[in-house]
């Protein structure tokens, strides 16, 4: 798991859009795997 999988996850779950994690990956932050898992995760809201 990469370093910031849990802090962009829940960013994620915190309101944040999909352009951000996919941000997070062109930046090699996270994984492709990773980021369709969070993409997945459900929302607050």
């Amino acid at each position: 798991m990469s370093r910031l999988y849990p802090f962009i996850c829940n960013m994620w779950i915190m309101g944040k859009d999909e352009e951000y994690v996919n941000a997070a990956l062109a930046k090699g932050y996270i994984t492709e795997k990773e980021r369709d898992a969070i993409l997945v995760t459900p929302k607050l809201r």
